[in-house]
């Protein structure tokens, strides 16, 4: 065999282990794997609910919260009226201008509108903050103050944010100054 010959033969075989490599490398990365940390299974995702509902109940119960005020809605989301506005409930696609805090289940406040001073406005229902935030928002009216209780999955979820640790329940003190 002339070298010639011999580096063709090499040449032709390194490109079919290559392709082989690629191939292989291709399959295994469709494969579905459980233990990847931000992979989340429905079961997870279930067992999550309960453990925000008890969460929620049990802020409740350790801080007096008079419950013949909150109303649940069937996503999960509570809502305790601190005092009633006036006109329609605030619709999707309106934007809703208002003052917030923001605290965790230990009522440790990790974000503020009165932090920049100005109120914060948003269009309700377009995605632009947490869903928590985008219905319960739409079971206001302007002039309204109250508590939304959220439970992990309307809020960061299973992933958290930069202050936000995952699967953490929000309170959120809400304020409604202008709806337009």
């Amino acid at each position: 065999m002339n070298l010639t010959h011999k580096k063709q033969k090499l040449s032709t075989w390194f490109a079919k282990a290559l392709f082989l490599f690629v191939v292989l490398v291709s399959f295994a990365s469709c494969k579905e794997d459980n233990r990847n940390p931000y992979y989340v299974t429905p079961e997870q995702i279930e067992a999550q609910k309960k453990i925000d509902e008890e969460t929620i109940r049990k802020y409740f119960r350790t801080n007096n919260v008079d419950t013949t005020k909150v109303v649940r809605l069937n996503s999960g989301l509570y809502i305790l009226t601190k005092k009633e506005g006036e006109g329609d409930k605030i619709k999707a696609g309106q934007y809703a201008e208002v003052n917030y805090i923001g605290r965790n289940i230990s009522n440790d406040v990790f974000d503020s509108s009165f932090r920049t001073g100005k109120p914060f406005s948003v269009l309700v229902g377009a995605g632009q903050v947490i869903k928590g935030w985008d219905e319960g928002l739409q079971q206001l009216r302007k002039g309204e103050e109250a508590n939304l209780y959220i439970p992990s999955y309307l809020g960061y979820g299973y992933y958290g944010s930069n202050s936000i640790p995952p699967n953490s329940v929000l309170i959120f003190e809400i304020d409604v100054l202008q709806v337009r």
